[in-house]
């Protein structure tokens, strides 16, 4: 250990007291020479003399056994042949300090050579004498072999050193003598740093050593406690430390504090004191109740209960601990349903609960076996009030009764489809629309769908999935007799409590009567149309007949010029051809096929066919479309028709040139696509009737082109929305769904 105090025996062969001084001057210089002799040769402890050279002049015995050589061999020899060379440098320098009399005599441990080549260490005291007549002195040395001693020493001293504990070694006065390598590690400090300091130097707060010092004095024994040091860079260190007395012959001379570094211990028993705490204050305070029991013969006793639900109960901790059932509960049934699960949880079942009523308090118990080598030595239990959950539960019984209820006599068809389209469950009114029952349609769901309406069931799907609410869509099914029926559909996803989509619902209306009703109306309506469009025909007709009756009288009558006249009347005939061919194109029935396409390239084709008449008008088009790609489902050759309908009509509103601007708008189902010019624009009055037969506002238009315009966005679930302003021009939006991929 670094600094460790030792206690040297001493032996001082010239101290002589005042009875030896008596006999040494009563006998002869003979008798006195043969005394010294006889003490130099046969004292126990190495002699030797040696002259200001640093030679041998004398040994006696016992020097030679300690370094195995004899007197022969070493007079008259070096120093160096038995000392250690560093020892010998500071030999011959307290040999000078001895002969200019600074010192009288000086102690040292120094190594000697063994004859056999070992090193022994020994104790030499060394001091000079001088006679009366002038000789030169002679150094008296007196050597001690300490090898034992030194081993033991080493041994301790290594067992000091390299000890895993942090040891620091005190004086009696509570002064720091030396530190070992583990403490130094700990606090921060080297032993030299801290070397007679007092301990106190590095105690925090109030310094307590010193009372424990005189403890261990009285006593004379080992003394633990805790302390708190200043770590070098100045945080605490918390130390368990057990103070050892060190004793010499009886004496104390000091202490050793060995010790080592708990601080983590401390805060992690601070925190598990907090934790612990906390833990009995949630027991205490919590809303339910928390309780043990164990086996105790044949009965089961409560070791531990706490929690407000005790109370609420009407009991207080005192009235259970320490109790078995029998003490708790008179009702002999309830007493038994608890035991036979105490019972189960005792044979190691972890999933036992039980639950029960006391007043308009509803609790669950929660049952958990605590084993220890796979036997179970007590259970711990958690009570909770679980009223409101029961309330809650019976509420949504109540409200889940009422729905179901409404879905079984609601008159309108519901089904429930999952995200792949697979029928989850249908009310009673679809079983009585359709004519399948539930089973029936759960095997197979596409009973109900026409081929032709294949696509347009998975088209509705891919809108469902992206979170689009579909209202009063009208379509036709199948029934279970093969008849076809027409219905209106509301169609909305079903959401869980994070917003994410599960299933869809459907909510289907048999219109197959109004639609019967409309047939007949539109038939009574088409008479109505019919007879707007003779009275338009015949209007417009009726001008150029009596053109041609006009000139045919005048050829009649021999009029000349009259290749004149023919131009003109070819002009009438075409006239009339041409109002034919639009009442033609509109009264003829179609066979609509809807496909996927793109509107980019629908609008792309329109504006290239329709570009060099705009040109020739000295009208310039600005087309404002994003990359996004926009899939619509339409009969791309009706697209075709209305986009070049809408256009010339706006080229043909702006004689003297002007822009036309085409744009693509998409919103989150529907996309829009605005046709605006800078045209003269058309009176507020004049908008309501756009699109009826034979309104114009063109002065050799028809009015059909427009009316066809409505009728092919109409039957592809869209509208048109027509806005204008006198002298500023018309904007005209045509608004469409998209697919959405």
């Amino acid at each position: 250990m670094r600094g460790t105090i030792m206690v040297e025996p001493r032996t001082d062969f010239h101290n002589s007291s005042p009875g030896n001084e008596a006999f040494m001057s009563s006998a002869s210089t003979g008798q006195m020479e043969k005394l010294y002799q006889n003490a130099f040769e046969y004292a126990a402890v190495g002699m030797a003399l040696i002259d200001l050279e640093g030679a041998w002049i004398k040994v006696n015995s016992a020097l030679c056994r300690i370094v195995g050589y004899t007197e022969c061999e070493l007079v008259n020899t070096p120093l160096n042949k038995l000392i250690h060379r560093q020892d010998l440098l500071y030999l011959r320098r307290t040999q000078s300090k001895l002969i200019s009399s600074r010192c009288d005599m000086y102690n040292k441990e120094i190594r000697c050579y063994h004859k056999q080549g070992h090193i022994v260490w020994t104790l030499i005291s060394v001091s000079i004498v001088r006679d009366d007549q002038g000789a030169p002195p002679i150094i008296v040395a007196q050597i001690q072999d300490i090898s034992e001693r030194k081993q033991l020493e080493q041994k301790f001293s290594s067992l000091i050193e390299y000890n895993p504990a942090g040891i620091i070694s005190l004086d009696m006065n509570g002064k720091i003598n030396g530190l070992n390598e583990a403490m130094e590690q700990i606090i921060g400090y080297k032993s030299t740093e801290l070397m007679q300091r007092p301990l106190k130097t590095i105690i925090a707060g109030e310094p307590e050593h010193l009372h424990i010092f005189q403890h261990a004095t009285d006593d004379k024994e080992q003394y633990n406690h805790d302390i708190t040091v200043v770590h070098k860079e100045g945080h605490l260190i918390q130390l368990g430390a057990k103070d050892v007395p060190i004793i010499v012959d009886g004496i104390i001379v000091g202490f050793y504090i060995i010790a080592r570094d708990i601080t983590e211990q401390k805060k992690t028993q601070e925190k598990l004191g907090i934790i612990q705490q906390d833990l009995r204050d949630v027991v205490s305070k919590q809303q339910g109740m928390t309780y043990k029991f164990k086996k105790v013969g044949d009965q089961f006793i409560h070791t531990l209960c706490d929690g407000e639900l005790v109370y609420r109960l009407g009991y207080n901790p005192e009235q259970i601990v320490g109790k078995h059932l029998k003490e708790i509960t008179k009702d002999l049934e309830i007493m038994e349903a608890i035991e036979a699960c105490y019972e189960k949880a005792w044979q190691g079942d972890e999933t036992v609960t039980y639950e029960g009523q006391k007043g308009d308090i509803t609790y669950l118990i929660y049952m958990k076996p605590v084993k220890r080598n796979g036997e179970v030595v007590e259970v711990i239990s958690s009570c909770v009030d679980i009223s409101e959950r029961k309330r809650t539960e019976e509420a949504l019984r109540a409200t889940k009764e009422m729905l179901e209820s409404f879905i079984n006599n609601i008159p309108d068809a519901i089904d429930v489809v999952d995200m792949d389209g697979h029928l989850l469950r249908v009310n009673r009114a679809f079983e009585k629309i359709y004519g399948y029952s539930e089973q029936e349609v759960m095997v197979n769901p596409l009973l109900t769908t026409p081929e032709d309406k294949m696509d347009e069931r998975e088209f509705l799907l891919r809108r469902l999935r992206a979170g689009i609410i579909i209202e009063n869509y009208e379509t036709t099914r199948i029934k279970k007799d093969g008849s076809i029926l027409y219905i209106s559909m509301t169609l909305s996803p079903i959401k869980d409590a994070v917003g994410d989509i599960i299933a869809f619902a459907a909510i289907t209306k048999d219109i197959t009567e109004r639609k019967k009703t409309e047939e007949l109306l539109r038939k009574s309506d088409r008479l109505s149309v019919v007879g707007q469009l003779a009275a338009g025909l015949a209007h417009e007709i009726r001008n150029p007949l009596t053109s041609l009756k006009g000139f045919l009288q005048l050829m009649q009558a021999g009029v000349p010029s009259q290749e004149r006249y023919y131009e003109i009347m070819i002009s009438e005939l075409d006239r009339i051809n041409f109002i034919v061919s639009e009442f033609l194109i509109i009264a003829k029935p179609q066979v609509t096929h809807y496909e996927e396409k793109s509107l980019h390239k629908i609008l792309d084709t329109v504006i290239q066919l329709i570009e060099p008449e705009a040109n020739m008008k000295n009208v310039q088009m600005k087309v404002c479309m994003s990359l996004e790609p926009i899939v619509v489902s339409c009969s791309e050759i009706q697209m075709k028709q209305v986009f070049i309908n809408l256009l010339k009509n706006a080229i043909e509103a702006m004689p003297h040139g002007g822009f036309v601007q085409i744009e693509v708008l998409k919103g989150p189902t529907d996309v829009t696509i605005r046709i605006v010019d800078t045209g003269t624009g058309i009176p507020e009055e004049r908008l309501t009737h756009l699109g009826e037969p034979f309104y114009t506002t063109k002065e050799k238009g028809t009015g059909l082109g427009l009316m066809m315009c409505y009728k092919i966005i109409e039957s592809h679930q869209g509208k048109i929305e027509i806005r204008s302003r006198l002298h500023e021009g018309t904007t005209v939006d045509i608004i469409l769904p998209f697919i959405v991929k």
